[in-house]
């Protein structure tokens, strides 16, 4: 949209005033009043006044023209804009576009030249002078449109992931975000991707980083470009961290591979906290209050022990162990490079691996990855030892010919055998069941897993913080779905552990994702998901609020309804919860009628760590009712989470479990 200052009349051919022209600019297209006087006072023969204006505001503008009679001056050019209708959704792998509708970051940039297209153009000759030269072979190459390209990525899925990673965050303070991964290890397709903090992709300038937002007006233009870089970073991919114990699984593989190790052979390894791999070199168990003493490989890795692993990681030998790194491209940048800018991973020289940086690397910490090779290398296991290379692309369609390209799935290599695969899953099981990943659980489905727990070198733990994770994979036989949560620096009163704050998550996303994918439950593992006092709440809508009351106090519910008329004649209008759902007996029923037809609203309490008894009586206090899922122990997820505002008697939604005292 632009202007041509000395133009711009009325049909009468009078000069438009500079300050009734400012006014409307600035009023229609958000800029300054300031800014727009400038413009229109200008002596400029053209001046710019905004450019990719939405439908909307260029109505706006033509209605403003013909109320005043503006007819010459103002200049609506044709241009395109591209627009995200999902806002946040996927923002950090989508990316987004420049004014000139190239891509600035995630896949709008890495796409940008299958996106864009091609101009036209004709080739020719010329002389010495740039004259062009008559010839008969001259050549016209016609412009090609972009192409459209089509994503592995379920909006649903994504949409799952989204939520409990924000919650998450939320809940366990994570000041530095985290992302979520969820892969199909058979077809390498991603079918989420989602980080936080995240932004609104039509307004990517406009993100609000966190731990910014008091400060924002008083910094500094790059220092604010670098915060909005840090924002719009896609971390699954770009950012390297610590895998911690979930690398465990990978050096589980090696072992049994090499037939180093079985995986349950008593008394194979010993914890007695304190390991030394090299005189004077201690590194402690994570679980310094009491040794695991002696363990099985199965068993070391439920308990999740770092001194059985650096044992197994000493027989290994890093010859072996970097052979296998590299098999599972975690020497690699290639891994997610049709995604994302890839950092370079972090791995000490194999020439200068010594028995202390063999010990920390069995168990995951001093050396960085990025969230997805980690991914990607789990799930190789979980597809018979067979790698995978991650496909968020799948086909891609040439607009001018309706043509489609498949982008076909890529398996790069078998790095382990199937048998070796199958002994790793069953110990994830193991972990799940029995062990650190127990929170992990899910009700029905056969969950393998593993936690990690990685903290920065002692120089950089208050800056940095610890990584808390969760891997988790099913079903165990022909694992379908192989998810990856990620937390940055929790401070919540959850902790720091893998297994406390990162395997609920996990479970939370599983349990939607595995039934929204059609996956069948295994009978045998169902937990009882509601107590033997849940009530189906019927519908009184309709009905007299005597009648009302009556049929919902005989099913064991309380009620609550504010009347001043009379409950035989007065009619219930509307209910909260509505009809259909299951409630623990006892739970209140809110009842609405034309005199009183508002619902009020209440902010969600936090109840994370408090037993069934003591949730339900905060949620109660707070006009809303409970949802339980879990037979014993204490909440360890909540949906929605705390500090939303709802309508009173939403149910809110508890997983609980038994409390555990190892969580790394």
């Amino acid at each position: 949209m632009s202007i041509n200052p000395s133009l711009v009349k009325y049909s009468n051919d009078k000069a438009v005033e500079p300050e009734k022209l400012a006014q409307a600019f600035s009023e229609i297209f958000g800029i300054t009043y300031e800014e727009a006087l400038e413009k229109a006072k200008s002596t400029k023969s053209v001046e710019i006044i905004a450019k990719k204006v939405e439908k909307e505001k260029v109505t706006k503008l033509q209605e403003w023209m013909k109320e005043n009679n503006v007819t010459t001056g103002i200049n609506i050019d044709e241009d395109t804009k591209r627009y995200y209708p999902n806002n946040n959704l996927a923002s950090n792998l989508l990316g987004f576009c420049g004014d000139d509708n190239t891509g600035l970051s995630g896949l709008e940039e890495r796409w940008d030249d299958v996106l864009t297209g091609t101009s036209g153009k004709v080739v020719t000759a010329k002389d010495v002078d740039g004259n062009a030269i008559s010839d008969e072979n001259e050549q016209y190459v016609p412009a090609e449109n972009g192409s459209n390209i089509y994503l592995t990525i379920d909006t649903n899925i994504q949409r799952i992931a989204e939520k409990y990673l924000a919650q998450a965050v939320a809940e366990n303070q994570c000041e530095k975000g985290g992302n979520v991964i969820i892969i199909n290890p058979q077809t390498g397709d991603i079918l989420a991707m989602a980080s936080n903090p995240d932004y609104n992709l039509n307004s990517p300038r406009e993100a609000g980083p966190t731990g910014l937002a008091e400060t924002w007006n008083t910094i500094s233009s790059e220092e604010k470009i670098n915060a909005l870089y840090k924002v719009w970073r896609n971390k699954a991919v770009s950012d390297l961290y610590e895998p911690g114990s979930t690398f465990k699984l990978i050096t589980s593989a090696i072992g049994l591979e090499e037939g180093k190790v079985s995986t349950d052979t008593e008394n194979d390894f010993e914890c007695n906290i304190v390991y030394y791999p090299a005189p004077n070199e201690p590194i402690s168990c994570w679980r310094t209050y009491a040794a695991h003493g002696r363990q099985s490989l199965r068993q070391a890795l439920q308990n999740s022990c770092n001194p059985a692993f650096m044992q197994l990681g000493a027989r290994i030998g890093a010859n072996i162990s970097y052979k296998y790194y590299e098999a599972f491209e975690l020497f690699s940048t290639n891994i997610g490079s049709n995604i994302a800018a890839v950092s370079k991973p972090q791995f000490t020289l194999i020439d200068e691996v010594g028995a202390v940086e063999l010990a920390t690397m069995s168990f995951g910490q001093r050396f960085s990855i990025s969230p997805l090779q980690l991914i990607t290398a789990v799930s190789a296991i979980c597809n018979d030892g067979v790698l995978v290379e991650p496909r968020i692309v799948k086909q891609v369609e040439n607009t001018d010919t309706n043509s489609i390209e498949n982008i076909e799935t890529n398996k790069i290599r078998q790095v382990v055998s199937k048998e070796t695969a199958d002994k790793v899953k069953d110990m994830m099981l193991s972990v799940v069941e029995s062990g650190t990943g127990q929170w992990a659980k899910v009700a029905g489905y056969t969950i393998g897993g593993k936690s990690g727990t990685s903290e920065p070198i002692e120089s950089k733990k208050e800056e940095e913080g610890y990584t808390a994770s969760f891997i988790s994979v099913s079903p165990i036989e022909n694992t379908q779905v192989v998810c990856l949560v990620v937390l940055y620096k929790p401070e919540g009163p959850a902790g720091h552990q893998g297994g406390q704050t990162a395997g609920p998550v996990a479970s939370q996303i599983m349990s939607e994702v595995l039934p929204y994918l059609g996956i069948p439950t295994n009978d045998t593992t169902v937990e009882t998901t509601t107590t033997s006092n849940s009530i189906a709440v019927q519908d009184v809508t309709d009905k007299t609020v005597a009648e009302a009351k009556k049929i919902l106090k005989e099913s064991g519910f309380d009620v609550s309804i504010n009347i001043s008329g009379d409950e035989n004649t007065t009619l219930v209008i509307d209910q909260m919860p509505k009809s259909g759902i299951y409630l623990e007996e006892g739970s209140t029923i809110y009842l609405y009628t034309a005199e009183n037809p508002n619902k009020s609203s209440t902010k969600i309490p936090n109840i994370k760590g408090k037993t069934v008894e003591e949730a339900t009586k905060i949620l109660k206090n707070s006009r809303l009712n409970i949802k339980v899922e879990g037979e014993k122990g204490i909440v360890v997820s909540q949906d929605p989470t705390f500090d939303v505002e709802v309508t009173e008697g939403t149910v809110v939604n508890v997983v609980i479990k038994e409390e555990l005292q190892d969580g790394q």
